[in-house]
């Protein structure tokens, strides 16, 4: 090895170029020109998405005609969107609440169909012959591939069979899961209320003739209320509210909120928090009585109820004790105001307020 004077080794010396520094720098430009088309090349293939998708270049390599898609990340953002998956989480977790299966993200927790397969069989009523734990990849396609079949057996879903694939599911696509799981809540009317017109915006990016083109279309997940339910709901102005008025949200919450605590604070009850504070019925129960001027009997009702079944027991009590006391039966469900459904608990405090605000 050649030391230098200063004790460090000597840098090879390089290649004899006969083109000159000329060549080198024009090698340099080249190679900076692939690399800045490359990056354009990629950034023409979300542009239209207003920067809401982190792009890597190198992820767009495709065959010729090959097509990829993705979800644009302000899509995910959307309120109805977090709704519904919120919605169908709760769902899913209050149905499965015996075989202690808690759902906590959907492309994460669905994709090996191991929680479809249980939520199937609970649904229907049904027991599937496919191995209880499946590890690889094959063994969890075959036991998507029974789910689905079965859901198809079941009549489930009609002409929406396309929207959902095996590979889709397994891939974590969160819009083959969730139009899955749309129509599994709507084939067995499940107790929930899914936003209508929910939709997600999915770029689909495809490789002709050596360069990268795109499109942004959007992909309906639920349709109307009347069409998901057959009818049993119909829309209100408190839809409205949510959809066209969303700033004038918190003041309808805190005109209820007044008139709950004028109530109940002769208990020493205090309401601060709309959103959760109804959902086990003991609040509803005990203004009910406030307001009719009666006391509630203690063993009527759960005080304290932890599961969910008790506390949809509480509400269907707090409904029955409207009822009777001259109310319309309210549009809302027990269940839907157990899951903290903000809509729901407004719509029953909105009546019991109508009725009772000059008190």
């Amino acid at each position: 090895m050649l030391l230098t004077m200063a004790g460090y080794p000597k840098s090879p010396r390089p290649a004899e170029n006969k083109d000159g520094f000329f060549s080198l720098t024009l090698g340099r430009k080249k190679k900076q020109k692939e690399v800045s088309d490359l990056e354009q090349e990629g950034r023409e293939a979300i542009d239209g998405s207003n920067g809401s998708v982190d792009y890597d270049p190198s992820s767009f390599h495709l065959e010729e005609n090959e097509e990829r898609t993705m979800i644009d990340k302000l899509s995910l953002e959307d309120p109805k969107v977090k709704e519904l998956q919120k919605v169908l989480m709760e769902w899913i977790n209050n149905s499965l609440v015996e075989q202690r299966i808690i759902v906590k993200d959907i492309q994460e927790d669905l994709f090996d169909g191991q929680v479809l397969q249980k939520l199937l069989e609970k649904l229907g009523n049904i027991k599937l012959q496919v191995p209880e734990v499946t590890q690889t990849d094959q063994g969890q396609k075959e036991k998507l591939t029974a789910v689905l079949d079965k859901v198809t057996e079941q009549g489930i879903g009609g002409w929406d069979e396309g929207k959902w694939s095996v590979d889709g599911i397994h891939s974590k696509s969160l819009v083959a899961i969730l139009h899955l799981l749309v129509a599994l809540a709507t084939h067995y009317h499940a107790p929930i209320r899914m936003p209508e017109k929910c939709s997600l915006k999915v770029i689909v990016i495809t490789k002709r003739e050596g360069k990268l083109d795109h499109k942004v279309v959007s992909v309906e997940i639920t349709s109307t209320l009347e069409e998901m339910t057959g009818g049993r709901f119909e829309r209100d102005a408190f839809d409205t509210l949510f959809d066209h008025a969303p700033d004038k949200l918190s003041l309808v919450k805190r005109l209820l909120i007044e008139f709950a605590n004028r109530h109940l604070e002769k208990v020493n009850l205090t309401v601060t928090d709309l959103d959760t504070q109804f959902a086990d019925g003991v609040y509803l129960i005990l203004l009910m009585g406030l307001l009719e001027g009666y006391f509630v009997p203690l063993y009527g009702f759960s005080l304290t109820p932890e599961t969910f079944e008790a506390k949809v027991h509480n509400l269907q009590f707090a409904f029955e004790l409207m009822q009777d006391a001259g109310l319309p039966k309210p549009k809302a469900r027990p269940e839907d105001v157990a899951n903290c459904e903000l809509k729901s608990t407004l719509r029953v405090l909105y009546n019991l307020f109508t009725k009772y605000k000059r008190l």
